[in-house]
């Protein structure tokens, strides 16, 4: 929808042009109102939340909150040409049709888009999404959420009901697997304590999905709070009402709604130019690498990614071949200080982490992000997920390439449990309060620092 909008801007822009000068393109002076105005129009209603919901019921709340984002718009745009002294080069009536045509049109787009929906009995697919992972046989919870799906606007897309003595595990995770794929908006989980006990290192995993997760249960136990006052692993939680019945809320969806293609943005852009201002440091490491010890270039390492999803990492080879893998099959040991594994060109790479620049490729593929988590080998995540908890619950959104663990020390080999969770701490801490922000004074202070650290090596 937003991308219809801007499209239907553009065109109201050029139909003004025709109206006022006669001409499909406006003059010179008004190329810049013609591409601003979108631009201001569509962080107007991120504002308004006007891309939160889109249903058809609700199209009245959805045609306020565009007459307020276009009311911000145009008030911008006279705003900025006044301050900058160029208002009298402005054409007030090309202003006053762009305007007019811009609301016909943007309205005439939902109640055209709406309508067709509708005839083609599609108009649920903007409803929040939710997935139910429930054991049976339960206390009407489940009868009762789907009796309620018309009243209270939301779609169950996914049903994982666990048969007393006969689902199995292999059945939970491939029923999981299909969750993930799903990718709903929200998960609720009704399940008895018998089954939270028999299924505990499957229903770990669910941690991992990017979905605000709900339980109606027991909730008597609680995760313990750090003795020295620290964020726990749990991001807290709390009682919410949902379709009449009570839940505890055990994880929120992070980033929000919007923040997840802005987040996308930011890696795509940054990504790139930082491709462009490294591809002369990439060459040099490629060539040394390979003159300084025979084998590839590149060292291709299996990870767990978003949703707890297998990523393969890309890292220039900073060990000798005999001594690691180019595969994920096999288990590789953390390394160590003065580890003999280590080529001499790879030591010094590693400790200025320039064998993590070809990992700038895994952001563009959508594998990876600028900031984030950073992603553990799948064996690590096996070991440390049931000495851990909440382990998983890092797997919720992209790993990163730099984070806030790593700028406040937590990097390098993580040789004790101790040391593991702080990281997890600070990786947990990243996602609660992520916003564009703290990801530009991340990187700022990975760059301001230097990429030398005394614990790489």
């Amino acid at each position: 929808m937003a991308i219809g909008d801007i499209a239907v801007l553009l065109l109201a822009a050029l139909f003004a042009s025709w109206l006022r000068f006669d001409a499909i393109l406006p003059p010179d002076h008004l190329l810049l109102p013609v591409f601003a105005t979108p631009l201001f129009y569509l962080a107007a209603m991120m504002v308004l939340g006007g891309y939160y919901t889109l249903d058809p019921q609700t199209l009245q709340m959805g045609l306020l909150r565009v007459l307020g984002a276009l009311a911000i718009s145009f008030s911008l745009l006279l705003a900025i040409a006044y301050f900058s002294k160029v208002s009298d080069e402005f054409s007030r009536l090309w202003t006053a049709y762009f305007a007019l045509a811009g609301l016909i049109s943007i309205i005439t787009l939902r109640l055209c888009s709406f309508g067709i929906l509708r005839a083609l009995g599609k108009q649920d697919i903007f409803r929040p999404t939710i997935a139910i992972i429930g054991s049976l046989p339960t206390p009407n919870i489940i009868e009762t959420l789907e009796s309620r799906v018309l009243a209270h606007r939301y779609r169950i897309i996914h049903r994982c009901l666990i048969r007393k003595d006969e689902t199995t595990a292999a059945e939970l995770q491939g029923c999981l697997a299909k969750l993930r794929r799903a990718g709903p908006d929200m998960i609720i989980l009704a399940l008895s304590e018998t089954d939270k006990v028999r299924f505990a290192n499957e229903l770990d995993d669910i941690d991992a999905i990017s979905s605000e997760i709900l339980e109606i249960g027991d909730f008597s136990s609680r995760q313990p709070a750090d003795t020295e006052g620290n964020a726990t692993l749990d991001p807290g939680s709390e009682w919410i009402v949902m379709a009449g019945l009570p839940f505890i809320r055990r994880a929120v969806r992070p980033f929000g709604l919007r923040g997840w293609w802005i987040k996308r943005v930011e890696d795509i852009v940054i990504g790139s130019i930082a491709i462009i201002i490294a591809a002369p440091v990439m060459l040099i490491v490629a060539f040394l690498v390979k003159v300084t010890s025979p084998g590839p270039i590149f060292y291709i390492q299996l990870r767990d990614g978003f949703n707890g999803e297998p990523i393969r990492v890309l890292k220039f080879r900073s060990m000798y071949v005999d001594d690691c893998t180019t595969g994920s099959e096999q288990a590789v040991p953390q390394a160590k200080r003065g580890d003999a594994r280590i080529t001499p060109i790879g030591s010094c790479i590693r400790k200025t982490s320039l064998d993590e620049l070809p990992q700038l490729f895994n952001v563009l593929r959508g594998d990876m992000s600028l900031v984030g988590p950073r992603p553990h080998a799948t064996q690590h995540n096996t070991l440390y997920r049931s000495s851990i908890d909440g382990y998983f619950a890092r797997h919720r959104v992209r790993p990163g390439i730099t984070g806030w663990a790593q700028i406040n020390g937590w990097r390098g080999e993580t040789n004790t449990n101790e040391k593991m969770r702080q990281r997890v701490l600070h990786d947990m801490y990243y996602i609660q309060n992520w916003s564009p922000w703290l990801d530009i004074r991340i990187m700022f202070l990975t760059v301001a620092n230097g990429f030398v650290h005394r614990n790489a090596y």
